[in-house]
């Protein structure tokens, strides 16, 4: 379905960007990595078919995200962490669709796991565990965000935070329930 949409909307890439010719750089669960030191920045593609996990689901539902759940992960992450990432397009390859974004580097040290505690603590966010990985709610968006891991925020020279591969996830009423009673 987000296939025919995307072709209809023109979000499909004609050709490969040239950038992605090369070996990647790194390497993740959700996104090969290519580092664009001219520009200052990322370019990263998702593994066909594959747009990340949802942290938070019902146990009869599948984890994987679509691909509208993870653009709308990136928006959110723009609007709450000052990130500019951009979405560049879609691949439509043999293996499967890959979503393409450009996000710009960020200079600094992963913060620490109490760091990282304070950051969402001192911000209203109410930290929990599910399946064994640390989440942070916000009860006034009604947001979940995970993978709050040390190498995806970044304490930068200045003493700000830099979240940079979080995911985002709005809740609908019956997983808000949820994650409120696991955070009162």
């Amino acid at each position: 379905m987000f296939r025919e949409f995307a072709k209809a909307g023109g979000l499909i890439l004609e050709e490969t960007p040239r950038e992605l010719a090369t070996a990647p750089d790194d390497e993740g669960n959700e996104h090969q990595v290519w580092f664009q030191p001219s520009v200052a920045c990322f370019l990263k593609t998702t593994w066909p078919d594959h747009f990340g996990m949802l942290e938070v689901h019902r146990h009869d539902e599948e984890p994987q995200a679509s691909p509208i759940d993870y653009l709308e992960r990136w928006m959110l992450h723009n609007e709450l962490f000052g990130d500019s990432v951009e979405f560049v397009g879609a691949l439509d390859t043999v293996a499967g669709l890959r979503m393409v974004i450009r996000q710009p580097a960020i200079k600094g040290q992963p913060a620490s796991d109490e760091q990282i505690h304070q950051f969402f603590a001192e911000s209203g966010w109410k930290r929990f565990k599910i399946e064994g990985d640390i989440a942070y709610f916000d009860p006034t968006r009604e947001l979940v965000v995970s993978d709050t891991h040390r190498g995806n925020i970044i304490l930068m020279e200045n003493g700000v935070f830099a979240p940079i591969d979080l995911r985002v996830q709005p809740l609908n009423s019956a997983l808000l329930d949820a994650v409120k009673r696991l955070t009162s």
